[in-house]
């Protein structure tokens, strides 16, 4: 007797369960291009351009009509939603995958922080468009740290999962340290006019360098390294949110502040080299054979 088929909603969910780390990656790569959208679109001051109307720009949801920077912020706003309905399907795939385990309570956490960043963004393009002085950096500031919350969450619960589903590579820990320390790098070397003038897009390729270099220190983090290199990421982690608050707009930018943020851009480079050699040094040390007593 043959068993009886799996219906095609039993199919889907079968799907969805196999592939839910899958699943994690993209919802965490389009929150990751979601913030680079919003922070292109506040450093060409689009999100000012819709007359304090929400969630529709100019009073109407239609993009036609629109000037280019109010179509920026239109489209910022088609996509925001978008991806907040994607990230409401990976907490409910997690779930169901995973359990009550990490990946699923992280996938929760974003899904819990969602509410307020839309509130916040909100409110950003409207009560403090309204008011002199509102629409400043350091109101979008808050807009941006929900948004980190967010996107941390999300690059945690994808760790977990790939941790969970035991499909981590040997080296996943030495790849995503070097790929960090590379990423620094190129966000060091694009810092407000360090080297380039700090248009819109040195901007985008600074927080996207920067950004990458955050992700694949957590996710190194959520794969239990060891203690040395545990402590050392970590370290970097906190420097990279020192720089956040530096940069991000909480202070306002003069050169002192400017300065500082240079420094604390070295720091992260030089402990994220530190971390990778960290666990350089004890993967060969753990790859050398003992001596026979």
């Amino acid at each position: 007797m043959q068993p009886p088929r799996m219906s095609t909603l039993g199919r889907g969910v079968a799907w969805l369960d196999d592939h839910a780390p899958g699943v994690a990656v993209f919802t965490t790569a389009v929150t990751f291009l979601l913030l680079l959208l919003g922070l292109y679109t506040a450093a060409i001051g689009a999100g000012a351009t819709c007359n304090n109307t929400y969630p529709g720009c100019a009073g109407q949801l239609s993009p036609l009509g629109l000037t280019l920077p109010q179509f920026v912020e239109w489209f910022h706003r088609l996509v925001a939603m978008s991806v907040g309905f994607v990230i409401f399907g990976n907490a409910l795939v997690l779930h169901h995958r995973f359990g009550r385990t990490k990946a699923a309570y992280a996938g929760w956490l974003a899904l819990l922080v969602l509410p307020l960043q839309v509130v916040l963004g909100g409110t950003t393009v409207t009560f403090a468009g309204m008011v002199p002085g509102g629409y400043e950096p350091s109101v979008q500031s808050l807009h941006f740290y929900a948004a980190l919350a967010i996107f941390t969450a999300l690059v945690a619960a994808t760790a977990w999962a790939y941790r969970q589903a035991r499909r981590l590579s040997a080296n996943a820990v030495g790849t995503a340290l070097r790929v960090a320390a590379g990423a620094f790098a190129v966000h060091l070397l694009f810092a407000r006019d360090l080297l380039f003038t700090f248009t819109a897009e040195v901007q985008i390729l600074y927080r996207f360098a920067g950004l990458l270099g955050f992700a694949a220190l957590v996710a190194a983090l959520c794969w239990s390294p060891p203690e040395r290199v545990r402590r050392t990421a970590g370290a970097a982690v906190a420097l990279y949110l020192v720089q956040t608050v530096l940069s991000v707009g909480a202070l306002l930018i003069t050169r002192p502040v400017e300065l500082a943020s240079y420094a604390v851009g070295v720091a992260i480079l030089l402990v994220a080299l530190a971390a990778t050699r960290a666990f350089e040094r004890d993967a060969n040390t753990s790859a050398t054979p003992g001596t026979a007593d």
